[in-house]
């Protein structure tokens, strides 16, 4: 992939300011606080802004495809049987489900 770096930034720069960009995100800092934190560094408005969208972008689908999601939804439905069991035999209800 070629891709434009701003004016006067390197590649090793770039990685350690998205490292920078992902932390702050990850700690909750607002994605426009942070791209308005670039521009006042000197980027321009519009690359700061697609900068700090496209790491939160990518933190966003390494979230979603990561496996915990998936672990979670079953002790979810593991969780729902229980609960649905448990009435089951509380209110003497004539089903069960294994």
């Amino acid at each position: 992939m070629n891709q434009e770096l701003p004016p006067g930034q390197e590649s090793d720069e770039i990685q350690g300011l998205a490292e920078v960009v992902a932390k702050s995100l990850s700690e909750g800092e607002d994605p426009q606080t942070i791209a308005q934190k670039l521009v006042d560094s000197g980027w321009d408005p519009e690359e700061a802004a697609s900068f700090v969208g496209s790491i939160e972008h990518h933190m966003m689908h390494a979230q979603h495809a990561g496996g915990g999601s998936e672990v979670q939804g079953w002790m979810l439905w593991g969780g729902g049987l229980i609960v649905i069991n448990l009435l089951s035999w509380m209110f003497n209800w004539g089903f069960w489900i294994y």
